[in-house]
């Protein structure tokens, strides 16, 4: 079997047919097809994939893949290019569910593993938490370790990389509502306008990161959204603000979260009213040291390149199965300046080193014991 020639395939297809989040139906028929034609047993959590190959072993090990794509239109040249306007996989889910699909069909067609295995194909991983409802589907019922992987644009094509600990940051969606008095903009005097008083409070949220929060402690703390008004001569009655929290730890969360809802005083105090709502995305992604030892040793067996990542700001709700489980997160590299794989994630021109997904597909074989 020629691992590189069809993980490609099934990479070439997953990106030609990108879908959103808990929308992946296509996406889910392709999965249950081949896995259908392997033999492998598995049950449906809406568009998510939950399938196990039984080897009577004493171990089993998770496998995930997440399958969704992202709102973009795609800008590209490529053969594959999406086939579903304004929809693309440009973050390497596509890849992830290949290299993935792939392994399974090595483990029937060629090498059983030493372990049981699990292999999860997730839904809405980008913002829809996928992850929550695997794991109350029972994803994790049974599994003794659980290893994911992404591909990695800020790593040299083909190099593994992970770290014990934290490794990706945990996320928080922050909304707050102003509320002044209307009226008309001639009249300041007689108004409370949200808008000035949410100016304000931007400059006082970004004072929390470097004033209020301990200084070898890692956070960002980001306003994204301003929304009031929509005319020149009338003060509004109502402003959004929407921002974004992200911490390795929790009770640099908590912290954070505690001297933002200590500005509602400030609100009060300028004559608004103010609503707050935190939205918890996912928690970091916390690697186990049992995880990780037992992914670089697999990684030094199959002769691949390794290196220890960095802390990313960037969150994933794999992090929901490492509250279960021990495991690792890991980052397979795609970066290529000579085929011109250079454009970040969720870029409209992402792409990813084909030729690198193999090293992804034996690596799972490898954590498993079919390689």
């Amino acid at each position: 079997m020629d691992l590189s020639e069809r993980v490609i395939e099934h990479r070439r297809w997953f990106h030609r047919h990108p879908e959103l989040g808990f929308e992946e139906f296509e996406t889910s028929g392709y999965i249950k097809k081949n896995l259908e034609e392997l033999g492998i047993q598995y049950r449906t959590v809406g568009t998510g994939i939950i399938a196990d190959l039984d080897v009577r072993a004493n171990q089993t090990i998770a496998l995930r893949a997440d399958i969704d794509a992202l709102p973009i239109q795609e800008i590209s040249e490529k053969a594959y290019i999406s086939e579903n306007v304004g929809k693309m996989h440009a973050c390497g889910h596509d890849a992830h569910a290949a290299m993935l699909l792939t392994a399974a069909e090595y483990m029937v067609k060629e090498k059983k593993p030493s372990k049981n295995v699990r292999f999860v194909f997730q839904p809405a991983e980008e913002g829809g938490c996928g992850a929550c409802e695997m794991v109350k589907a029972g994803a994790m019922d049974g599994v003794d370790m659980v290893f994911g992987m992404h591909v990695w644009i800020g790593t040299e094509s083909g190099k593994f990389s992970t770290k014990v600990g934290p490794l990706m940051a945990g996320v928080d969606e922050l909304t707050i509502d102003l509320k002044g008095t209307g009226g008309h903009a001639a009249s300041p005097n007689q108004t409370v306008n949200p808008l000035a008083i949410g100016a304000t409070l931007i400059n006082e949220l970004y004072k929390i990161r470097p004033l209020r929060v301990d200084p070898l402690s890692s956070a960002v703390i980001n306003v994204t959204s301003f929304n009031g008004g929509n005319t020149y001569n009338v003060v509004p009655t109502n402003a959004e603000l929407l921002g974004t929290i992200r911490t390795f730890s929790t009770s640099t969360r908590d912290e954070i979260i505690e001297r933002i809802n200590d500005l509602k005083k400030m609100v009060q105090s300028l004559g608004g009213n103010v609503t707050m709502k935190f939205k918890k995305v996912a928690p970091p992604v916390v690697n186990s040291k049992i995880g990780v030892d037992e992914s670089i040793k697999v990684i030094k067996r199959l002769g691949f390149d390794f290196e220890e990542a960095l802390q990313t700001m960037g969150s994933e709700d794999f992090a929901y199965y490492l509250e279960k489980v021990p495991g690792a997160f890991l980052f397979l590299g795609i970066h290529s300046e000579s085929k011109q794989i250079i454009a970040p994630h969720h870029s409209p021109y992402f792409d990813v080193d084909e030729e690198a997904l193999e090293n992804g597909v034996r690596f799972f074989l490898g954590i498993t014991g079919s390689m």
